[in-house]
């Protein structure tokens, strides 16, 4: 997993690339450490470049979304493509999370 991070104003986005994978999860906490302590009211995870994700990674999208919980923000996972929204639908990621297109 390789990643962006873009702070603006009031909003945190993490442009995530590659695969999201048990091996990322060092990386992914960094991640996670990031965007809370950016204190951001808005947090973004744009997937639109992520090609692969397994149950690791979608258990890592859980613990960002705990973690932001706890801090009043909000948590939006942005394009999903492909491999991982079919990931999303079978996890039923609809429900726990805000998705959007585009």
């Amino acid at each position: 997993m390789k990643y962006q991070i873009d702070i603006t104003e009031d909003i945190f986005e993490a442009r995530l690339s590659e695969k999201i994978t048990f091996s990322d999860l060092d990386d992914f906490r960094e991640l996670v450490r990031h965007m809370v302590t950016s204190r951001s009211n808005s947090n973004i995870v744009d997937l639109s470049d992520v090609e692969f994700i397994d149950s690791a990674g979608l258990g890592m999208l859980l613990l960002v979304r705990d973690e932001i919980s706890k801090t009043s923000s909000h948590l939006t996972l942005k394009s999903p493509q492909g491999q991982v929204m079919r990931m999303f639908t079978v996890a039923r990621f609809d429900q726990m999370f805000d998705i959007v297109q585009g």
